[in-house]
């Protein structure tokens, strides 16, 4: 798996993407794996909606932690964590960026998305 860059699935049997880019199978039309080929992410992808979470939804997340729609490709949205201390630097339909962030020993880790002016700036 690339970490540099954010990958997606696209299926040469219907065009349709689907994430990650390693699925058993097209998300719209069945395709077996065969016939995915992984693409980079266009940046910037968009928040849809967002919310700030104060339990611990998956094994690792840290909380309080804001968890957000995101449009990764037309069609394709897809719940992630926003990189951000607060919800307060949000607003709906801003452009992010895809961050890696590695995991601990026992995890492979995940993508983040942050705002595009906090990367400017880090």
């Amino acid at each position: 798996m690339n970490h540099a860059t954010l990958e997606l699935a696209r299926c040469t049997v219907c065009g349709g993407t689907s994430f990650p880019a390693q699925v058993p199978g097209c998300r719209h039309c069945g395709a077996p794996a065969a016939q995915l080929r992984a693409e980079a992410c266009a940046a910037p992808v968009h928040l849809l909606n967002f919310v700030t979470v104060h339990a611990p939804l998956a094994p690792g997340l840290k909380v309080p932690a804001v968890i957000g729609e995101v449009a990764l490709a037309p069609g394709l949205v897809e719940e992630a964590r926003i990189d951000v201390a607060d919800e307060s630097t949000l607003e709906l339909g801003m452009a992010l960026t895809p961050v890696w962030q590695p995991g601990a020993e026992d995890t492979a880790g995940s993508w983040a998305f942050r705002p595009m002016q906090a990367e400017v700036a880090a």
